[in-house]
């Protein structure tokens, strides 16, 4: 009964992840769409073009991230036709998506910091708590990584070190 349902599940799988993967390009155009009508609207009627500019930034840079993860689920369930076999390529995998987080989290927070200097200063500090935790998922990132290369053959690692 295992044998038969592992190719029914692999083929709903990739069935699923490709739409999804197809769902966030789409929803990430949608984003760029509207970030620049409201630039060009802004523009047009003369009134608020900074805050239509930051708030556009910020659309952008979450249909970034979007774009960027999209690409690690493509990248990691689409193209790639075998199972992670060792932990140098676990590791990358997940120093790339936790960077794509990092990423995202700090232009969204510089983006909030600018937006908060010009509207309301008190919200700076919300802006400030999220380029905090970016930073720190960043020194967390850190530490895993420098952890996972201690990790010698011989000493339970599974395959031999390749960074």
């Amino acid at each position: 009964m295992k044998l038969k349902l592992k190719p029914v599940y692999d083929a709903v799988s990739r069935i699923y992840f490709i739409a999804a993967t197809i769902s966030l390009l789409l929803l990430a155009m949608l984003m760029l769409v509207i970030a620049i009508i409201d630039v060009v609207n802004a523009l047009a009627t003369y009134e608020a073009i900074s805050t239509a500019a930051l708030q556009s930034v910020g659309l952008l840079i979450i249909g970034f991230a979007i774009v960027e993860t999209a690409a690690f689920i493509a990248e990691e369930e689409i193209f790639s036709k075998r199972e992670l076999r060792s932990s140098s390529e676990s590791r990358q995998s997940l120093t790339g998506f936790v960077t794509i987080i990092v990423i995202a989290s700090s232009l969204e927070a510089l983006v909030m910091i600018f937006s908060a200097t010009r509207l309301n200063v008190s919200n700076a500090v919300y802006a400030a708590a999220i380029f905090f935790v970016a930073m720190f998922s960043l020194i967390c990132l850190g530490i895993y990584q420098w952890l996972s290369s201690r990790i010698r053959p011989g000493n339970g690692s599974e395959d031999e070190e390749r960074d």
